[in-house]
């Protein structure tokens, strides 16, 4: 599929009836996804069963040594039209166990509804669609495993399509998240919470959803076999994917142009993104590290760095990024909210390392310190340096953003103790609007003004210089080679205990340089 990336969807688009998308002209945002949804809503609804394999005939169908086989993106077997569909279910792309209903349009909608091998069908079970750190199963086409750090949402378990068919479920998810935006999402099955890729009041995509099927469209463009498919779903359902017709559409509902107005007669080919490696957990092979394979973050606008934990009330200071953390649970907390926006939700567990998170989540909240009084303004941004606006608390159980520093209920004092960090807004925790903390049973942040949840840890964010960097002027060169740093003579290398230590033959982890005379440092990471 990688090879037709130079003929993305012009001719996709002359496929669709002459001005069937007319009505996306000029929207924006919100307005566009709307637009979006009236167009492909309307549509002639199949009923679920025998007629499903009849459209199928029109939509899943390929050529195998001269015998039409079932096109099936869960398994590598070609089973012959001929005989039937032996061994094989309607698989539900986009699991309906995610709205718990049955009886709808999302449930026949052939768009998102495909042959299936029963038991790769069985395996990928509703898991949530991510890159896998750990592969527990795999049949050649379903991959099953642990989700990578910063994907799955919370899940367990995730489901990852081999390269061939990442694009094509990335722009179904899209047209099913559009499509049926309105119908009861976030159900849960068996008391199992299934709201891994979206909150469901209001129904949005989480970060980390947002950016895997956004980069998952651009890697792997638009195929013929969609474009095939496309028309075959609209000889028989008689609406289209727009995701398929215009892939750069994603880009102005979810992605860096969003706000900025479509126009129907563009080029229609997504923006170029960079390529990623296809399996995070295997070792560089130029320069192997069989002790950790795991890679700090793909994404490279997200912000560099690792994250340390606050161990003293001097690490807390004006001008620092911090991600707060659940002291017991481990979670982070993010910038997603709930309908009436009163607390922030979590992320996965985080992976913690001798004080050190490596591998930040990326729908985590970075949390920048800005002086106010005598107190601090906690400026909140996402991991790719985005603000959006600052904490403030109106009183308890109640936490939000705003965009100026000098609102009320902004202001806050930090205080570190063993038990962890206390964020607390008024006087006390007990007045005013109480304290910030992790509430682990209802997975929320938000204030309170008892302490019989849990408190929290900060993590410090600290720049990583690289193996061989120079550091601000020419007379201060601190280079990194292996396990070793070296430094100009009289300085000196602190861990993070403070104890002194030689620059040869270190253990992993983040150390202080500091100029001689003791009026300069830099950190700098042994991975």
């Amino acid at each position: 599929m990688l090879g037709v990336a130079g003929v993305v969807s012009l001719s996709a688009f002359a496929d669709a009836p002459a001005g069937y998308y007319n009505s996306l002209e000029g929207k924006t945002g919100k307005a566009l996804s709307a637009a979006v949804k009236d167009i492909v809503r309307k549509h002639t609804v199949i009923s679920y069963g025998d007629d499903t394999w009849s459209a199928f005939r029109h939509t899943d169908v390929r050529v195998v040594n001269g015998k039409e086989c079932w096109w099936d993106m869960y398994s590598t077997n070609n089973v012959a039209i001929s005989s039937g569909h032996p061994g094989m279910n309607i698989e539900h792309s986009v699991a309906n166990s995610w709205w718990g209903g049955t009886n709808n349009d999302a449930y026949k909608d052939i768009n998102h509804l495909n042959p299936s091998d029963s038991d790769g069908n069985s395996r990928k079970s509703n898991y949530p669609l991510t890159e896998l750190g750990t592969v527990k199963w795999n049949n050649g086409a379903v991959n099953v495993g642990t989700p990578k750090s910063g994907q799955g949402g919370g899940s367990s378990n995730g489901f990852e399509p081999v390269d061939e068919y990442k694009g094509d479920f990335a722009r179904t998810y899209m047209y099913m998240f559009v499509t049926y935006d309105d119908i009861n999402w976030g159900r849960t099955k068996g008391g199992q919470n299934v709201e891994w890729m979206f909150t469901a009041s209001p129904f949005e995509l989480k970060p980390w959803a947002k950016e895997l099927l956004l980069r998952w469209s651009a890697n792997d463009p638009v195929s013929q076999k969609e474009r095939d498919r496309n028309d075959g779903v609209y000889s028989q359902q008689k609406n289209r994917n727009p995701f398929i017709d215009l892939p750069d559409l994603a880009e102005y509902i979810w992605g860096d142009k969003n706000g900025q107005p479509y126009h129907v007669d563009g080029a229609h080919v997504p923006d170029p993104v960079d390529p990623v490696d296809p399996d995070p957990t295997d070792p560089d092979p130029v320069n192997p590290d069989p002790v950790d394979p795991d890679p700090l973050p793909d994404d490279p606008d997200l912000i560099p760095g690792t994250f340390v934990l606050v161990a003293s009330q001097s690490e807390i200071r004006a001008g620092e990024s911090y991600l707060i953390l659940g002291a017991s649970s481990e979670v982070a907390m993010t910038l997603t909210q709930n309908k009436d926006q009163t607390y922030f939700e979590p992320t996965y567990a985080v992976s913690i390392t001798d004080g050190v998170i490596k591998n930040a989540p990326s729908d985590a909240a970075v949390i920048t310190l800005e002086t106010l009084g005598d107190g601090y303004a906690l400026k909140a941004s996402d991991m790719k340096g985005n603000a959006h606006g600052y904490l403030f608390s109106s009183g308890q159980k109640k936490i939000d953003l705003t965009d100026y520093s000098t609102t009320e209920g902004v202001k806050a004092k930090l205080t570190y103790s063993a038990q962890g960090v206390a964020v607390v807004y008024g006087s006390s925790s007990s007045t005013g609007s109480g304290a910030l903390y992790y509430n682990p049973s209802a997975k929320r942040f938000t204030t309170y003004t008892s302490n019989g949840q849990e408190r929290l840890n900060l993590f410090r964010l600290v720049k990583e210089t690289s193996a061989v960097d120079e550091i601000d002027d020419d007379s201060f060169l601190v280079e990194v080679w292996g396990n070793n740093i070296l430094v100009p003579e009289g300085a000196r290398i602190f861990d993070l205990n403070g104890r002194a230590v030689s620059g040869d033959n270190l253990a992993r982890g983040i150390y202080l340089v500091t100029k001689p005379g003791f009026k300069k440092a830099v950190k700098v990471m042994i991975r």
